[in-house]
């Protein structure tokens, strides 16, 4: 629906805002549903494998996504705070250091409009991930905003 507004904030932070033309409980459910969140998260043309979503505090997450060439990638964490339909925070591992996310979803005129508060070890790792993985979370979102105009 919108395209995704990214910003710095402070020495270790990004900031990502997106409106999502859906209500909010389906917003939610779709980053929490293994059979959605593996058609809309990720790089496209890979193939997702979610294999873990242990919804609550302490719970794990995992996603892998398996290349054209067959290489395969992991990612996985640890959910920290859950506030269904509100928000969600999870840590998330990196070369260089971690992460803490936290994805608000709020109501809007629009649909519901998504901010997520990226909090990372150092501001070298934020400055890496900045420059190398915005846009591949601008085109996940964009798929997300298509699947769920399509239902």
């Amino acid at each position: 629906m919108g395209d995704a507004v990214i910003s710095k904030r402070g020495e270790t932070t990004i900031v990502v805002t997106r409106e999502v033309g859906a209500p909010r409980a389906a917003v939610w459910a779709a980053h929490h549903e293994p059979e959605q969140v593996s058609r809309w998260w990720g790089v496209e043309g890979h193939d997702n494998h979610i294999t873990e979503i242990d919804l609550r505090p302490g719970g794990r997450w995992r996603f892998g996504q398996r290349g054209p060439d067959g290489t395969e990638v992991v990612f996985g964490g640890e959910y920290r705070e859950i506030e269904p339909p509100r928000k969600f925070s999870y840590t998330k591992g990196w070369p260089g250091g971690d992460s803490l996310i936290t994805i608000l979803f709020d109501e809007s005129g629009a649909g519901t409009a998504v901010t997520l508060l990226c909090e990372f070890a150092s501001r070298e790792l934020r400055d890496r991930v900045a420059e190398e993985g915005m846009g591949r979370l601008k085109a996940s979102y964009d798929r997300m905003d298509a699947l769920l105009a399509a239902n």
